[in-house]
Order: structure tokens, then sequence, then C-alpha cells
């Protein structure tokens, strides 16, 4: 509690000079506090401070205290018990960040064009029951499965990709794959992808992992997952991808709006 209470005055501090200054001084530790819930930093049935924590962290009065977790009660956020003590009643889930596609495949097309490609293999086959069942695909069902790797045009290997992909007509081949984007070739068999939902991570690498991309076994890598979907909204095409951090980085630039 008392690393919470520390981060949770350091915030108050922060914010004394600026949009906090002109408001009473109940509304100031109810924001305060309110901020910490909503965005996960005090998580679903963890305990509140007390209203004394409060008094003596905040230097505020009692009446002040009471009356900001009293607002937080009253927007169901907080719980609080005779004798328990208050507890979070809000569920914090994190939320994706949105962005448009057509400028996110331009710039992974940018990327490929700029980067030397290596397939490793090309496979046509059922893929294991995970994937299966993701591409919504029966038990004798193939797809195609290419194992790449990405290297910068100074010939070092950034990037793993494997990638599982459903309903492939042409264009699936060692050379085609390693003298064009991976997007130009699926538009060239017909997908064309409407969504892309992708989830970033952290992954050891495998023996077998390090090698290709020059790092250690067992030192972290940067994992992207990208499920694609078409405009049935089916997916068509997983790929995991696995990064070198220490020449490759995932940018992003968030506005206001």
């Amino acid at each position: 509690m008392s690393d919470l209470l520390r981060a949770l005055k350091s915030e108050w501090d922060r914010k004394q000079n600026g949009e906090l200054a002109r408001v009473p001084l109940y509304h100031q530790l109810y924001t305060i506090l309110k901020d910490a819930i909503l965005d996960g930093t005090i998580g679903y049935d963890a305990r509140m401070p007390t209203e004394q924590q409060l008094v003596t962290t905040f230097d505020v009065s009692r009446i002040t205290a009471k009356r900001a977790m009293d607002e937080l009660a009253a927007e169901n956020l907080i719980a609080r018990f005779r004798g328990k003590g208050s507890h979070v009643t809000y569920r914090y889930k994190p939320q994706p960040v949105r962005a448009p596609l057509v400028a996110m495949l331009e710039d992974l097309i940018e990327m490929g064009k700029h980067s030397i490609i290596r397939v490793i293999s090309i496979e046509k086959l059922v893929p294991p029951a995970n994937v299966r069942k993701q591409l919504g695909m029966g038990e004798r069902d193939t797809v195609h499965k290419v194992v790449r790797v990405l290297s910068n045009e100074q010939g070092e290997p950034y990037a793993h990709y494997v990638s599982w992909t459903a309903g492939v007509t042409k264009g699936f081949t060692k050379r085609k794959l390693e003298s064009k984007a991976r997007l130009d070739v699926l538009r060239d068999s017909g997908i064309r992808l409407a969504r892309v939902d992708q989830v970033l991570s952290a992954k050891s690498a495998t023996a077998k992992i390090a090698q290709e991309l020059q790092v250690k076994p067992g030192e972290a890598l940067l994992s992207v997952r990208r499920d694609s979907y078409n405009e049935a909204g089916v997916i068509v095409d997983i790929l995991e991808c696995l990064y070198n951090p220490k020449r490759y980085q995932f940018a992003m630039v968030l506005g206001v709006d």
C-alpha cells in the first residue's frame, strides 16, 4: 500500500499546478483515485487506502477524504464495507488502439521493399488444431504455411515470420515471396484484407529462433500476432512475428482525439 500511496501522491503533486489547481480538494483527490482505478493501477477487488491514510498522505481533512471516497462509491467504482474497508468493483479492460488499416498495410509493404527476404519453407498442409479452429477449417482442410526471415539492407536479420493462410489460389512461390511484399502476393491471389487484429507481447528466443535472429537463446523478443480478416469478416491469415528488439522497434503516435 505504501508504494501505491507514493505513486498517487506523486501524481497529485504533478497535477497541482495544472488541471487540478482550480477545483475543490475533495474533487482533486477523487480524480486522482478515479484515474488510478480506471487505468488499472488499482485493480479489481483491490483494497483502497483508508480515509486516515488519505488524510496523512495528501494532507487533507477527514471530511475531504470521506467525500472523495463517497463519490467513488456513488459511481460504483468501489464498494464500502463497515469493518472491512473499501474495495474496487470496477473491472479494468485494456482497450485496443484503433488505427487506419490502409496506412498500416502501406507501412508493412514499404518495410518489405527495404528488407532482404529469405523463405525458409513453404508447405501446404493441415494446420494444428488451434490454427484450424481460428481459421474455422475442417480436420482435412489445408492452408499454406510459410516461414521467413527478414533482414535489413545491411543483411542483419531482424524478424522471423510464420504465416498460415487460407484460400491461396496462386503466387505462393519462393521466388515471389522473396521478391515481392507478402501483402502484394496475397492480393495477387485474390485475398483482400479488410481488418487486422494485432497483439503485442514478448517471448523468449528458442535455440532455433535465436540462431536465425542472431541473439542468445532465452533472450527476450518482441512478439506480434496479426489476425487478418477478409471483407466477409472471416479470418484468412494468421501471422506470428518475432523481432530482434535491437534491430526493430514498434512505434505508435497517439493523438488526444
